[in-house]
């Protein structure tokens, strides 16, 4: 097998590849229903306004929370391994299928958000869309990010 090599500046001090940039935000994106709640439970006014104003549908709320658990289970495991903890070095490598999985669920999603309004036009699910798409062709093609998450 073939190994790259890449500019210092992308190594850790213990020698593992970072992730590209993109990846936290990557991870940001797949678990924007987890941080709106958070950011729904820090203000305890409008905290309900605000879940109803992005989530009319209670269920919508709560398939976003699950499509999103992976991302917050990926982000959390990342912090691990660049601690060194042994646990979460040998998991890493299957973090790519699982961020995989939510990039697949979360746009598998969106098409059955469009499919229950009949396919008529949106500015933020064509947004949502359209990030979706571009993540997932990030995903796959990135050879960068592909080879941070190998042992």
């Amino acid at each position: 097998m073939k190994t790259r090599l890449y500019a210092l500046k992308h190594y850790t001090e213990a020698g593992d590849l970072k992730t590209p940039p993109l990846f936290i935000y990557l991870l940001f994106f797949l678990s924007r229903t987890w941080i709106l709640l958070i950011i729904s439970l820090a203000s305890q006014q409008t905290g309900d306004k605000l879940l109803m104003l992005f989530y009319p549908e209670q269920m919508h709320f709560y398939t976003g929370l699950l499509v999103g658990l992976l991302p917050v289970l990926v982000f959390l495991i990342s912090g691990r391994r660049h601690a060194q903890k042994k646990w979460a070095i040998t998991i890493w490598p299957a973090c790519y299928y699982l961020m995989v999985m939510s990039l697949l669920a979360d746009l598998l999603l969106q098409l059955y958000y469009l499919t229950l309004e009949h396919f008529q036009y949106s500015a933020s699910a064509s947004l949502q869309l359209v990030i979706v798409s571009w993540a997932t062709i990030y995903v796959f093609k990135s050879k960068h990010l592909r080879d941070s998450f190998k042992q």
